[in-house]
């Protein structure tokens, strides 16, 4: 098992896929090419969570630790979570980050009707795009809350027919972390928690993120059959607020190269199709092994 850095205890109260050749300048004098990794965070301006959330200075801790970094990472904003949070979701358009849409009310497409979910999307459009339009960001972007594509042949089409005729450009994601349960550890531990158990969560968490970047990388070796880039999703939460630094230093001593959600989606990955209909929120990877051609639900 690795060892995370020692860190200070911060108070915060905060279908089938065509296999594609790997292209000869992706391996140099032997070596192991980077693994290219974008950072993309759920619910902002914060998650919500059992405990108050300071949303500013969750949103303060992850973006000078992006800075410090130099991570251009992508947000993916909660509707009506924003209230008199503008300020806050300017920050990240300042610092020369990405906004998306997550739906106005982040519930599950699997739980709500068709049109109700595509109301609920363009809900979520209406409250960012100002803000959008005001810092001359042209691409929009979207997430499905959950990682939840639909568990019907007709929810999945009549949405993604939608995003795409409304232009959306929708963000998979190829890392999945069990962050929220983590986060519920940290909670537990209170605003000022036991050094010895903050550092053992510490440990543990940077591993468990560690370790999916590794378990995606033998995945995409074996359903692509050559690296791809990744996009890791993580909640704009206290966890990942406190804990980010020791995470993104850690990536970095795996071999991992922070690219833009652009770079991420040029990769022939995320336009593969999938025929997944399970019940998760899954890797997109996964999503691509999991589907099943011969037991599809019904048209």
């Amino acid at each position: 098992m690795r060892a995370a850095r020692n860190s200070l205890c911060l108070a915060v109260s905060v279908v089938t896929l065509v296999a594609v050749a790997l292209p000869l300048d992706d391996c140099v004098a032997g070596k192991k090419k980077p693994t290219e990794i974008c950072i993309s965070f759920d619910e902002l301006p914060a998650a919500q969570s059992f405990d108050e959330v300071d949303r500013e200075a969750v949103t303060y801790l992850i973006l000078e630790t992006l800075k410090k970094h130099k991570v251009k990472a992508i947000g993916f904003v909660v509707g009506n979570q924003i209230e008199d949070s503008f300020d806050i979701l300017g920050q990240w358009l300042n610092d020369g980050h990405r906004l998306g849409n997550m739906t106005y009310s982040n519930q599950d497409l699997h739980q709500l009707g068709i049109e109700q979910f595509i109301l609920d999307i363009k809900a979520g459009a209406d409250a960012l795009e100002t803000m959008l339009e005001g810092f001359g960001q042209k691409e929009r972007y979207f997430r499905y809350p959950f990682l939840h594509y639909g568990s019907t042949v007709e929810a999945k089409k009549q949405v993604k027919l939608y995003l795409e005729e409304h232009d959306y450009t929708v963000v998979h994601a190829s890392v999945v972390t069990e962050d929220y349960l983590y986060n519920l550890s940290l909670e537990k531990m209170g605003k000022v928690p036991d050094s010895a158990e903050y550092d053992n969560l510490l440990n543990e968490y940077v591993n468990h993120v560690l370790d999916e970047i590794e378990r995606m990388e033998a995945l995409s070796a074996e359903v692509l059959k050559r690296p791809c880039r990744h996009i890791l999703r993580l909640k704009a939460n206290r966890l990942n607020a406190v804990f980010l630094d020791e995470m993104l230093t850690a990536m970095k001593d795996m071999g991992c190269q922070f690219i833009s959600v652009e770079r991420a989606l040029e990769d022939e990955l995320y336009s593969a199709p999938e025929a997944y209909f399970g019940a998760r929120g899954a890797s997109y990877i996964d999503m691509i092994r999991l589907s099943d051609p011969d037991h599809l639900p019904a048209e």
